[in-house]
């Protein structure tokens, strides 16, 4: 189901330059050197997403981090250890670009100026319940604020639940980021489609502060 499902190179250019006609920016989750390489290379996207199944990628994430890029860090079922790891990879790689990475590297560039900088500047943690589509007894909005006060970067919702009741939640706990899954019709093969979004459900999610400026940024 999945190689079916897949976007090659070429799909990727013209939604990507479909996207910035419309005035969309373009964003896509890598799970492979060779794929982030295209991401940042050939595409040159502002940001990245890191998917929470990849939180323990150390070669991934450190390969994302020295593209220099901003990232969307997506945590999932991590504990808050692995969370820190994770930052600390990033920390490094952000900010060692050319030394040998180590995992007492990786603590050190946590714990830096330069490296809690970096990562208040590129990163912002998603909380998610990795259930498709995911009850709304699951959700546990309070970790979303758990994350913000254990590291202090903007956190997000990655939300998975049926409808924008949760997401609207989401956004008045605090949320800058929140990612909804689109669908153009629910009842198509796949794992995603249920806890989706049709085109008249996400209309109005784009709406704008009075003075211009967006009150947060939506992903799907």
């Amino acid at each position: 189901m999945l190689k079916k499902l897949e976007l090659d190179e070429n799909a990727h250019k013209s939604l990507f330059n479909y996207a910035g006609q419309r005035g969309v920016e373009f964003i896509s989750t890598p799970f492979d050197g060779d794929s982030l390489n295209f991401l940042n290379e050939k595409l040159n996207l502002q940001r990245l997403k890191i998917s929470s199944g990849e939180i323990t990628n150390c070669p991934l994430l450190l390969a994302a981090a020295r593209t220099g890029k901003s990232i969307l860090l997506s945590v999932g079922m991590a504990t808050l250890a692995e969370i820190e790891t994770a930052l600390g990879v990033l920390a490094f790689g952000y900010t060692l670009r050319d030394e040998e990475p180590t995992i007492q590297g990786f603590q050190n560039a946590y714990w830096s100026e330069a490296g809690i900088t970096a990562l208040r500047e590129k990163v912002t943690i998603l909380h998610c319940t990795t259930e498709y589509p995911a009850p709304f007894s699951d959700v546990n909005m309070m970790a979303m604020e758990t994350l913000q006060l254990a590291f202090g970067l903007p956190v997000g919702f990655s939300d998975h639940t049926e409808g924008i009741a949760v997401s609207i939640a989401a956004v008045a706990r605090g949320a800058k980021v929140v990612e909804k899954h689109f669908t153009l019709d629910k009842a198509l093969p796949g794992p995603d489609h249920k806890a989706s979004l049709n085109p008249d459900e996400l209309k109005g999610h784009g709406n704008r502060h009075p003075a211009g400026r967006s009150r947060l940024r939506i992903f799907c």
